[in-house]
């Protein structure tokens, strides 16, 4: 069982229960503000699909030999793009590479995975090359793609992947996470963020309201 944030828990159990029957989607679009953890999210899916040993209700199990793969960042199965060092956008020779990888059979007979973030940051080259990907995927691959706004995304892109918009969470429970993480003035720095905990959190860490007077 991996720890989750506690507003990301049902994503991720509506995603397991889609997958338990059957009726997984071959391409996730996570949508969101900046600070909500999408891309912890799309780890978590992944981890869901290639552990030897998750359940619908625990998750990924943590100890298996295909989690200890994934903490090691080696699992074949699993593969990431995200902008390269320096780079202002992702590049069509990356996904290019993606397809290739994905073309090939699962090495551990399971799910392949392949998570996009940030998706929006792919040139028009690079999102028409992903298109191919999506209108023809190969069997047992799911492609989460994370971004900010779908609208960012072409409309090609975008309807052939089904959207989970990652909601603000409640008040209550955003505070309570971060007075958790030991932040004393949540409240200031929650509205801040536009009730993004993990963005209040970073602007807490960076001493944001000094800065701002």
């Amino acid at each position: 069982m991996i720890d989750l944030l506690p507003w990301l828990e049902p994503y991720r159990l509506t995603i397991a229960t889609a997958l338990a029957q059957g009726r997984l989607p071959h391409a996730l679009l996570l949508t969101g503000l900046t600070g909500l953890g999408k891309g912890m999210l799309a780890d978590a899916i992944a981890r869901q699909l290639v552990c030897e040993a998750a359940t619908l209700e625990a998750g990924p199990c943590g100890r298996c030999a295909a989690c200890a793969q994934i903490n090691a960042g080696s699992h074949p199965d699993y593969i990431k793009v995200q902008l390269e060092e320096d780079a202002s956008v992702i590049k069509v020779d990356q996904i290019r590479w993606l397809a290739e990888k994905l073309a090939f059979s699962s090495h551990q007979g399971g799910y392949k995975v392949a998570v996009l973030d940030p998706a929006d940051k792919m040139n028009i080259n690079a999102a028409n090359s992903l298109l191919k990907t999506l209108e023809e995927p190969s069997d047992n691959t799911v492609l989460v793609l994370v971004c900010e706004r779908a609208s960012q995304l072409p409309p090609t892109v975008r309807s052939r992947c089904q959207q989970i918009k990652v909601d603000v969470p409640g008040q209550d429970s955003a505070l309570e996470w971060l007075s958790g993480q030991g932040i004393t003035t949540a409240a200031t720095y929650l509205q801040m963020a536009h009730g993004a905990p993990l963005e209040a959190l970073k602007q807490a860490q960076a001493d944001s309201i000094e800065a701002r007077r």
